[in-house]
């Protein structure tokens, strides 16, 4: 089982990651967890195009050897994170979804975390990219519009807003189980 989490900066992914390699530890499975950041330096643009393709590629082997997977961050923020702050457009990754096709796309449960922006600036570690009320609104948008165009079947869009980890894992859960039994 490949879980890919997404969602703007401080929106507890990190938190419910725990929560999900603790779960799928518990039924037996060995989980490796991955964190995908952004690209710095030179030719980003390019780079990232090999850098994902890499990524998918590192999917594909996992799934066919039956190694199971939480990647913290994936291809998602590139559409997300890009066009707001780097000057280009990162929706080639849903080319790249496209490339690799159902049997990769159908082992994989991609959940898009959010909350509303004000909450996300109340919780900014400084880490973030902005803590700009309208920016962080932008991201928000863009990463609801990632969960819309993917091409991956298993998804879904948890807000946390008014919610505790606990809550929030619970809504997780159900969408793991439902995985595993397919």
């Amino acid at each position: 089982m490949i879980i890919i989490c997404e969602g703007p900066d401080n929106v507890g992914k990190g938190t419910q990651i725990i929560k999900i390699k603790r779960h799928l530890e518990e039924q037996g499975k060995l989980v490796h967890v991955l964190h995908y950041s952004n690209i710095k330096g030179d030719n980003i643009e390019q780079r990232s195009h090999q850098y994902y393709w890499e990524m998918f590629d590192f999917i594909k082997f996992s799934i066919f050897n039956n190694r199971s997977l939480i990647l913290d961050r994936a291809h998602g923020g590139e559409t997300v994170y890009s066009p707001i702050y780097r000057n280009y457009s990162g929706d080639y990754v849903y080319e790249l979804e496209s490339k690799f096709g159902n049997t990769i796309l159908s082992n994989c449960l991609l959940i898009v975390f959010t909350a509303n922006p004000e909450t996300l600036i109340q919780r900014d570690d400084g880490l973030s990219f902005t803590v700009e009320l309208m920016k962080k609104q932008k991201e928000i948008d863009l990463f609801k519009l990632f969960y819309e165009k993917s091409h991956i079947k298993n998804k879904c869009y948890i807000d946390i807003t008014g919610k505790n980890p606990d809550e929030v894992f619970e809504e997780i859960k159900c969408h793991i189980q439902k995985m595993l039994n397919i």
